[in-house]
């Protein structure tokens, strides 16, 4: 006698899963997570430079955080 499983494995799950990000406020992260949320449209080859840029405007972001007189709007 076999058990069914209802189970969703690794190989039966989509090959990405949109991915809902909501609106920081400041224009330079959203500007960021935007270029993320479009990244599987890309070559992967790609995919370091997008991540690194990325990473440099968050790292940016969060240095001058408190000093850059950017106040992020409410969501």
């Amino acid at each position: 006698m076999s058990e069914q499983h209802d189970e969703v494995g690794p190989m039966d799950a989509p090959d990405t899963i949109p991915l809902e990000v909501p609106v920081t406020g400041h224009v330079a992260i959203d500007e960021a997570l935007e270029r993320l949320s479009r990244i599987d449209g890309l070559d992967i080859s790609l995919h370091p430079e997008e991540f690194d840029a990325v990473h440099g405007v968050l790292r940016e972001s969060l240095a001058n955080a408190g000093r850059d007189g950017v106040a992020p709007e409410s969501p």
